[in-house]
């Protein structure tokens, strides 16, 4: 049987998830579901109630660049040195720096001091912990040196009691207790000395309060990185801030406080930038000076030394001058020419009596002479007219024209001496000049390598004038870094989600449960339910039977209002629709082991019979176990083992009437013997059958289990019909394969399936959706069956 059930248990693995019938079978325990999710629900509220509130206020900061505002600080001169191109440029994600100013530790840590964050007070009331923050009516105090120094977070329980105040504390896994009567008062703690004393504005406390007081560096990394969020907006000089508290005062107070912090921090490092950049201003202005009075002095060395006043003028002066110089050259040499055409025109005896021509000469001395010459000649032309060469006066003019052409010669020696020492000097006039103009571009570049010296350094010193002044405005007025765009006014409750944390339990609640029938169904192999028999054997179903309440076998079938008596009424007409022919009319009743109820339905299956006006005849033939004696209140001492062991042949006087039920006839099994087998293989006993079939409507036979024994398999031979006992909740399903290879075998005839002490209500929704077509009643259940689509 063995390698049945494994066999049975591979074709269940291999067979795929039918959901529909995973569903029906949550269905079936929705009371388990309801249930689970009423007190998941309440499970949820309660834990909803429990957490605290937390509460999100937001905020938004513009961050100015006061570079750009017109602020002084070392960065800002360095960046109009840079525009000055003094300075090499780089660029800085100014907004992000300051993101991270705003989120630093070292912000936090004021903020944690200004507002006593390091110190909490909260009450409890209907399961919820309220933070009071400055509502508290107790305020609390550790001195500095203790309080910077906590390793671990000081707690305090303070109840109020008939007028005095009951302080249960733990520091480091050390409790502590003390009584105080009188406020304000002074506490010795293993964490330091604490100072406590009423609230201004407050009374003696009534409640409850836990005081927590943790180190403020812990407190301020805790805030920046669970509570306080920071995002650079689409504007980019402006940061949206966003905090988490447990009370929305505090978390308006956080951020204001923060801005303001934010604010005076960037004022103090602004005055400090501001200073340093004075001190920094008047160091570079000294070294300044002295630098430029140094460049002055070079260049006022430089003119002396150069005999210069100004390059350009004195390059223009040069230039005249050297082209004066050159006009009165060329006008010596031309004067030289003159003279020494005149001189080859006096030299020519052809020219003795021709007048001098006059071609510029510019000496007056020689111009004289010549004049006179040429006054001479013409005078002696109109002597000549008319008288002889002898004539005195002629020879008295030829004798001064001689004088003259002489004078003029020695004239012209003269002059062109003088002219050539004229030239002489205009030459070495010119050359100096020439000399200067081809000085002046070293003298100008030498001058401009000094001046441009000169002129940075006079530049810078102007410039670091005025940045002196305005850092000292700078040191006067302070303009806030930081606006609040949006002030912190309004709050979002962020958790607990409600409606979040009440959907997750009330999943909770429908898994719980899902996962508890998963286990059990996972670990039960039992049958539930005719969907389960269906499911693992294709042998026929005729019914099924609902639990049975009563304490005996036998039901009470006459009450309507009964579900096993109806169900007995169905299972009555479907045996008569299924015994086809009037000669049927033995049906064996069996199952695979004891407890079953085979008993149980042959007793009542034979009673309903006999209510139909039949006569029915109820043979027990389970002679190892035999129960109709007791059941019909027989004796045992008679029965059918005796007449197969041939003790008695009268097997009718051994047959009891029933009284409740006329109609009904018993036989009951008698003494147990020691050879049943052989017992029902008698041919006597099929003699006995045969002659019952010719008295009774209806042969009711229960049998032993067919798993335990083979006395039923001897039995099919004279059965018409085998009704098979399976019991919900009791028989195991693999046990279904000894029952489907006893119908493949064909040993025993017509099977059909009985499913006994069936949870009806449990299993309605399944019938309802499984099968076609149902009914109900109305006297408190409802039951439905059919045909299977």
């Amino acid at each position: 049987m063995d390698n049945y059930f494994d066999q049975l248990e591979d074709e269940l693995r291999e067979k795929p998830i039918n959901w529909r019938e995973v569903f029906e079978k949550l269905f079936m325990h929705w009371k388990w579901f309801v249930v689970s999710v009423i007190i998941a629900l309440i499970a949820g509220f309660v834990f909803t109630r429990m957490q605290q509130d937390v509460f999100e206020v937001k905020s938004s900061m513009l961050i100015i660049d006061q570079s750009r505002s017109g602020q002084m600080n070392e960065m800002s001169v360095l960046k109009q040195l840079d525009a000055a191109g003094l300075r090499s440029s780089g660029s800085t994600a100014m907004i992000n720096n300051e993101e991270k100013v705003i989120t630093s530790t070292s912000l936090m840590k004021r903020v944690v001091k200004v507002l006593e964050l390091h110190t909490t007070y909260t009450e409890e009331k209907y399961l919820k912990r309220i933070d009071l923050y400055t509502q508290s009516p107790i305020y609390i105090r550790l001195d500095s040196a203790s309080l910077y120094d906590l390793k671990c977070t000081l707690s305090l329980q303070i109840e109020p009691k008939n007028g005095t105040l009951k302080i249960e504390g733990n520091y480091n896994d050390s409790n502590f207790r003390q009584t105080i009567n009188k406020l304000p008062a002074i506490i010795k703690t293993p964490a330091g000395i604490v100072y406590m004393q009423i609230r201004h504005g407050f009374e003696f406390p009534e409640e409850k309060i836990k005081v927590t007081v943790s180190n403020p560096s812990k407190i301020a990394k805790s805030l920046i990185n669970g509570s306080l969020k920071t995002e650079v907006g689409k504007l980019l000089d402006v940061i949206e801030l966003s905090f988490k508290s447990t009370n929305v005062r505090k978390g308006q107070d956080v951020l204001n406080t923060l801005a303001d912090i934010y604010n005076q921090d960037a004022s103090e490092q602004n005055n400090l930038s501001a200073n340093n950049t004075a001190k920094f201003i008047d160091v570079r202005l000294q070294l300044l000076a002295r630098e430029l009075n140094d460049v002055e002095r070079e260049v006022e060395n430089y003119k002396q030394d150069n005999k210069l006043t100004d390059i350009t003028e004195d390059a223009r002066i040069f230039q005249g001058k050297n082209n004066l110089y050159d006009q009165r050259e060329i006008d010596v040499e031309m004067q030289q020419n003159l003279i020494k055409y005149v001189d080859e025109f006096l030299r020519d005896p052809a020219n003795n009596n021709a007048l001098v021509p006059n071609l510029g000469l510019t000496d007056a001395g020689l111009m004289a002479v010549i004049q006179a010459y040429n006054g001479l000649l013409m005078t002696r032309e109109r002597i000549s007219v008319g008288v002889s060469e002898q004539n005195p006066s002629l020879k008295t003019l030829n004798v001064q024209i001689n004088g003259a052409r002489k004078a003029i010669q020695t004239s012209i020696a003269s002059t062109r001496i003088g002219l050539q020492i004229n030239r002489n000097d205009l030459s070495q006039q010119n050359a100096r000049m020439q000399n200067k103009i081809l000085n002046i571009p070293r003298q100008e570049r030498e001058f401009i390598e000094i001046k441009r010296q000169q002129q940075v350094k006079a530049t810078l010193y102007t410039f670091l004038l005025q940045k002196r002044e305005e850092a000292s405005l700078n040191m006067a007025v302070t303009v806030p870094k930081g606006r609040i765009l949006n002030t912190p006014d309004y709050s979002t409750h962020v958790s607990p989600k409600k409606n979040i944390i009440l959907i997750i339990f009330f999943l909770i609640g429908l898994v719980i449960p899902a996962v508890l029938i998963y286990i059990i169904e996972m670990f039960n192999t039992m049958i539930r339910s005719r969907m389960d028999v269906e499911k693992y054997s294709d042998i026929p179903v005729l019914t099924e039977l609902a639990h049975s309440k009563s304490d005996g076998a036998m039901i009470d079938l006459s009450a309507n209002a009964s579900t096993n008596s109806e169900l007995f009424r169905l299972l009555r007409t479907k045996l008569q629709f299924t015994l086809d022919q009037p000669s049927d009319k033995v049906v064996l009743i069996t199952s695979t082991m004891s407890g079953e109820g085979k008993t149980f339905v042959s007793v009542n299956l034979s009673a309903m019979l006999s209510m139909a006006d039949k006569k029915v005849l109820l043979i027990g033939l389970d002679l190892r176990r035999p129960q109709l004696a007791k059941i019909f209140n027989i004796s045992e001492s008679t029965g059918v083992s005796l007449y197969l062991s041939g003790q008695d042949n009268d097997y009718k006087s051994m047959i009891h009437e029933s009284e409740d039920y006329p109609g009904l006839y018993v036989l009951p099994a008698g003494v147990i013997p020691p050879n049943p087998s052989e017992l029902i293989m008698k041919k006597r006993f099929d003699t006995m059958i045969n002659d019952f079939r010719n008295e009774y409507d209806y042969i009711i036979i229960d049998s032993a289990p067919a798993g335990a024994v083979s006395d039923t398999f001897l039995l099919d031979r004279v059965a018409d019909l085998t009704i098979y006992i399976c019991r919900a909740g009791y028989t195991d399903r693999r046990y279904l394969e000894f029952a489907n290879r006893a119908h493949h075998e064909k040993s025993l005839k017509r099977m059909f399936f009985v499913i006994n002490d069936v949870d009806v209500e449990a299993h309605r929704y399944s019938y309802s959706r499984k099968y076609g077509y149902g009914y109900g009643y109305g006297y408190g259940y409802g039951y439905g069956y059919g045909k299977e689509k």
